[in-house]
């Protein structure tokens, strides 16, 4: 069986913070780094949002949502 080696560092899995073995225990994540990455993670359907939103406000009921908000002001 071949071992491979352990990387010295590992990514902190809710912050992706590059994290030392040796201190994986004591990482405290920072709040704007966890946003930073929860946003990283979903920018795949922040791309799609602005397309996915002109396809619904096509549709009836987008259009009657569109009215409803402009005329409920």
């Amino acid at each position: 069986m071949i071992a491979f080696p352990q990387p010295h560092y590992m990514p902190c899995l809710d912050c992706g913070a590059s994290v030392a073995r040796a201190e994986s225990g004591g990482h405290v994540c920072a709040p704007e780094r966890r946003l930073d990455f929860a946003i990283f993670q979903l920018r795949g359907e922040l791309e799609q949002f602005d397309a996915q939103l002109t396809a619904y406000l096509k549709t009836p009921r987008g259009q009657f949502e569109a009215w409803y908000a402009a005329n409920r002001r």
